[in-house]
């Protein structure tokens, strides 16, 4: 309740398990919000086993009801489509969140993700048909726990993103706040990658029909991945189509251990030592960006802001990332030629202030994060203006398919009226928020 403001939920039960040292490091940046509570954690757990030792009589009967209960809740968890226990009531009592956010743990979120089930239909896509590619090399920046909500662009008050400022004003540019796919990379990624518009989208991404780097190599364009995020962090790679990659890279390439991620201004001479006047080039740099913990990669020089709270080095992540933009734009305005286009967004925000830090809450700031296009092809251009510049505010499917459509595939390119923003599962069966007319508002699948 410290950090998010909730109570835990079955989804915080699975994430325990399944990222348990990203866990870890978040929590050790947090130690002022989770000590107290954590103590008094400690106390009550110590005071309930001295009563225990000292309780003599134990009833079978009150044992059997008991257990009798939990397995009733969890039946009930996975048959209800209440979301109870995926969203839990502030206004419980921590025993009472607590039950059903366990048995809907243990009655749904783990069986559906060990075993596949789903209550969603099946969203299925056949793969376009390709033509001539409308350019030849695309790079795209993925940034990491950038929200729009800190970017000085929007309207945010520190000087965070002094080069977006200034592409903002450029007519042939698009910068533009966005709804992220999901609320955390391991949703957000696999589903933009495989430019998938609502749940649930599995067996579409084990088709790999819309997948970006499988229609990229069909295409014939070379493909890269080179990340600064640790290695053992980027087990979602294979959702995002990892056989389709000529090359990847990791931190650990350079002789990091695989739970190290690096700054990502080290990502450079990558895209430094690639040819782009031959062949065609699909060329993906991921962040570490702004994960937490904040600023761990960066310098001291690196931090612009420089008190050491959380919220300056969160934004001195931001100014960083602004920075990385900008030198890779510059690189690429010495090509000779005109056939390139330079794409950047964020997997997803952050709800960071001088009062709160976290991330995956249903709040703005953690849906909300930049978009920045620019190409020298007058063409692509056009494009861009008809399809981006009446938004008041982006769809990251209007992104993917924008990319598979200049990669030369017959794939309209989505508008931003409708969309949806995952949160819990890919397949959409914990719910996920829907985006109406630049509306938000939670959908839970009906039994």
């Amino acid at each position: 309740y410290a950090v998010y403001e909730g109570w835990i939920t079955s989804r915080n039960y699975l994430l325990m398990f399944t990222e348990i040292i990203e866990i870890t490091n978040a929590s050790i940046t947090m130690l002022d919000k989770i000590v107290i509570p954590m103590i008094w954690g400690g106390v009550e757990v110590i005071l309930f086993l001295s009563i225990a030792k000292f309780r003599h009589r134990t009833s079978v009967i009150s044992d059997i009801i008991f257990y009798l209960f939990i397995s009733y809740m969890c039946i009930r968890s996975f048959k209800t489509s209440n979301d109870i226990g995926l969203t839990p009531r502030t206004n419980y009592s921590r025993i009472k969140s607590n039950a059903f956010s366990l048995t809907s743990f243990l009655g749904k979120t783990l069986p559906y993700e060990l075993f596949n089930l789903s209550d969603v239909p099946l969203y299925i896509k056949p793969t376009p048909q390709a033509n001539t590619p409308k350019i030849k090399n695309i790079i795209f920046i993925v940034g990491e726990s950038l929200s729009a909500n800190n970017a000085h662009v929007f309207g945010y008050t520190r000087n965070t993103t002094p080069f977006l400022d200034k592409m903002a004003k450029n007519p042939n540019a698009i910068v533009k706040p966005s709804y992220s796919t999901g609320l955390g990379t391991a949703i957000s990624l696999p589903a933009f990658f495989n430019a998938i518009p609502h749940p649930n989208g599995m067996k579409q991404i084990d088709s790999g029909n819309t997948n970006l780097f499988r229609l990229a190599k069909k295409q014939k364009f070379k493909t890269d991945y080179h990340t600064s995020q640790p290695e053992w962090s980027m087990y979602i790679l294979g959702l995002m189509g990892r056989k389709w990659i000529d090359e990847v890279t990791f931190p650990s390439k350079n002789g990091t251990s695989i739970n190290e991620g690096m700054n990502d201004h080290k990502l450079l001479p990558y895209l430094e030592k690639t040819d782009f006047t031959h062949d065609k080039h699909f060329f993906v740099l991921h962040q570490r960006g702004s994960h937490m913990p904040y600023a761990k990669y960066l310098s001291d020089n690196e931090k612009v802001f420089k008190d050491d709270t959380p919220l300056d080095n969160y934004d001195s992540t931001v100014y960083n990332t602004d920075l990385l933009i900008k030198k890779v734009f510059e690189y690429l305005q010495k090509q000779p030629n005109d056939d390139w286009i330079l794409i950047y967004t964020s997997d997803h925000g952050q709800n960071v202030s001088n009062e709160i830090y976290n991330q995956g809450t249903n709040v703005d700031a953690n849906y909300s994060v930049p978009v920045f296009i620019y190409t020298p092809n007058k063409s692509l251009t056009q494009t861009m203006e008809q399809h981006f510049k009446q938004c008041k505010k982006l769809i990251h499917h209007q992104l993917a398919t924008f990319i598979i459509n200049i990669l030369g595939y017959d794939m309209p390119i989505s508008d931003c009226k409708t969309g949806v923003i995952n949160s819990g599962m890919l397949s959409g069966d914990e719910g996920y928020l829907k985006i109406s007319e630049n509306k938000v508002e939670k959908v839970y699948p009906q039994k």
